[in-house]
């Protein structure tokens, strides 16, 4: 077959794709991909491919090299996922399938096919939303907050209160009124509290009729105000018993997590509908 025929077939692809040469520039597009990253073609020859990549992305092109040799070696394509961005601001996430193409005089040049997976992951990130979320208050359930609490760092003890609070009676209110009426109560608890603890507080179903409060950027006294109003604003006169610790020095919230939680059960044995917390370190 002709370059003539191949650079048609090239060009009339319905899937982006990109050729580079051995200094990572690009050296020919075709229509698809100059409509994925909204760039003409004489903006882009000339220019590698990090002038419409996501600035978080940027590593990856510096390892496209070793990426592309252990491809080689193996005598396979190699995947990666980055994201593009348009001129606009708009964010694509794309897959690109790199494989070694030879150049003039032997050079190692490199061709990029590229799908754009911005639907995708839009499902894939609603199903892991879905995952760490509890379908009956929106808030996060247990798996998203422990993935919450590896993936945050506070540098200041002050930068974080941790309460769990355990709805009082909770099972006899259903027994006497009904699951339907119970899930309606913990719906509104739910609405009531993000109110309460504000956009700096994190609203966690921890299960059953308990839940915990991560407050972010403050301190004891702001969270000891934030649940006491709450405590006055509890749905169908129900009352609650809290625990709540400051986050210390080098611990991780999973620590001030239990500590917080043993504040609870000490509330609920000194006669439930209080809020416990422990002396300043």
């Amino acid at each position: 077959m002709e370059d003539r025929q191949y650079r048609r077939m090239f060009e009339a692809s319905p899937v982006a794709q990109a050729l580079s040469d051995e200094h990572g520039l690009l050296v020919e597009v075709n229509n698809a991909y100059c409509q994925l990253v909204g760039l003409t073609r004489e903006q882009l020859i000339g220019r590698s491919a990090t002038v419409h990549t996501h600035s978080s992305d940027l590593e990856l092109h510096s390892s496209v090299e070793d990426l592309m040799s252990a491809g080689a070696s193996a005598d396979r394509s190699v995947d990666i996922e980055a994201r593009f961005v348009r001129p606009d601001g708009e964010i694509r996430p794309v897959l690109l399938t790199l494989v070694p193409f030879t150049g003039p005089s032997d050079a190692e040049w490199t061709l990029a096919s590229v799908v754009d997976i911005t639907d995708r992951k839009a499902v894939e990130d609603s199903i892991l939303l879905a995952s760490r979320t509890d379908p009956l208050t929106g808030a996060l359930n247990r798996r998203g907050w422990l993935n919450y609490a590896v993936s945050v760092n506070f540098d200041d003890a002050r930068d974080a209160v941790v309460a769990v609070l355990d709805l009082d009676h909770f099972k006899q209110f259903n027994e006497r009124r009904g699951h339907a009426a119970g899930d309606a109560v913990l719906r509104e608890f739910a609405d009531i509290a993000r109110r309460c603890i504000g956009e700096d507080g994190l609203l966690t179903r921890w299960g059953g009729e308990e839940f915990v409060v991560t407050f972010r950027n403050s301190d004891r006294a702001r969270a000891s105000k934030a649940l006491e109003t709450l405590a006055a604003s509890t749905p169908a006169h129900l009352t609650f018993s809290a625990g709540y610790t400051v986050l210390r020095s080098g611990e991780g919230l999973r620590h001030a997590l239990d500590r917080a939680d043993l504040l609870m059960f000490q509330a609920k044995r000194e006669g439930r509908n209080r809020m416990v917390t422990d002396p300043p370190q």
